[in-house]
C-alpha cells in the first residue's frame, strides 16, 4: 500500500516549490518519493529566476558529479580486470620449455600473424606489441633447430618516426643483430599526420629465410584449427552438424 501523506506534510512540500526549490532538493530535503512530490507541486508556476537558479544548479551538480561517476566506473572496470586476471593466473605455471607445447603455440601464433605459403616462400612473422614478438621469437628458438644466421628484421613505421631508433629498440626485443636489419623507409602515406600513439614502435616483422620452417608452422596451426572445428578445413561452407552457432543465433526459416 502507498503512504498516506498529511495535510501539513503536502502543503510543507508546495511551500518550498514556491520557495523555488527543485523536485529533488525537496526530495532529499522531506525524503518523499520524487513522483510523490511532483503530484502535489505540478500546478505551481516557476518564476523565470527559479527556473534559471534550479537550471544552474543541475548543470553545476552534473559537472561536480561526472568525474566522481568517471571515477568510479574506472575503479569498477579495473576491479573487474583484476578477478579476471586473477581466475586465469594458473596459467602461469604452464612451462612452455615443453618442445611439443612451444610448437603448438608457436604454429597458432603463425596461423594468426604470419605470412602464408605459397604467396611468400619465406617465414615472416609481423606485430606491433613487443610481447607478442619475444613470445613468437622466444618459442621459435627454444622449440626449433633454427640457424640464428637466417634470422632477419625488417621495421615498418610512420613518417614522423625515427628509424635508426627503432631499429635498436627491435633488436633489444628481438636478439637480432642490427646488421641483420633490412633497410626500410617510413610510410609516406602518413606524412604530415603525427603519431598519437607515444608507445607505438611501429611493425616489427621478423624474417626466417626457410620455406621449410614456414610451411610447418603454418600446418601445425592449420592442424590445431582443424581439430577445434571439428571438421575438415577443405569443407566449405561447413555441414549443418558440425556448426556450433547456439540455435537462437541460427538463421530462421520463415514460412510466406
Amino acid at each position: 500500500m502507498s503512504k498516506v501523506y498529511s495535510k501539513i506534510t503536502k502543503q510543507r512540500a508546495r511551500n518550498l516549490r514556491l520557495k523555488g526549490w527543485s523536485v529533488g532538493e525537496i526530495n532529499l530535503k522531506m525524503r518523499i518519493p520524487k513522483n510523490t512530490i511532483s503530484s502535489w507541486v505540478n500546478d505551481i508556476k516557476m518564476t523565470k529566476q527559479q527556473e534559471e537558479r534550479i537550471k544552474t544548479k543541475i548543470i553545476n551538480s552534473a559537472a561536480t558529479g561526472r568525474p566522481l561517476a568517471v571515477a568510479a566506473n574506472r575503479r569498477k572496470i579495473q576491479q573487474w580486470k583484476e578477478n579476471i586476471q586473477n581466475s586465469v593466473k594458473h596459467f602461469e605455471n604452464i612451462s612452455l620449455e615443453n618442445p611439443k607445447l612451444g610448437k603448438l603455440i608457436c604454429g597458432i601464433l603463425y596461423l594468426c600473424e604470419g605470412s602464408k605459403y605459397p604467396s611468400t616462400r619465406c617465414l615472416v612473422f609481423g606485430n606491433s606489441d613487443p610481447w607478442i614478438i619475444r613470445c613468437f621469437i622466444n618459442l621459435l628458438r627454444n622449440s626449433f633447430n633454427i640457424d640464428e644466421g637466417k634470422l632477419r628484421c625488417r621495421i615498418m613505421c610512420r613518417y614522423d618516426q625515427n628509424l635508426k631508433k627503432l631499429n635498436k629498440y627491435w633488436s633489444n626485443i628481438t636478439g637480432i643483430p642490427l646488421h641483420n636489419f633490412y633497410k626500410s623507409k617510413p610510410d609516406s602515406r602518413t606524412k604530415g599526420k603525427p603519431t598519437l600513439k607515444k608507445d607505438y614502435k611501429g611493425i616489427c616483422a621478423v624474417h626466417y629465410l626457410s620455406t621449410n620452417l614456414q610451411f610447418k608452422l603454418q600446418s601445425i596451426g592449420e592442424i590445431i584449427i582443424k581439430s577445434g572445428a571439428g571438421g575438415d578445413r577443405t569443407l566449405d561452407p561447413l555441414p549443418a552438424r558440425q556448426m556450433l552457432v547456439p540455435a537462437e543465433l541460427q538463421p530462421q526459416k520463415f514460412i510466406y
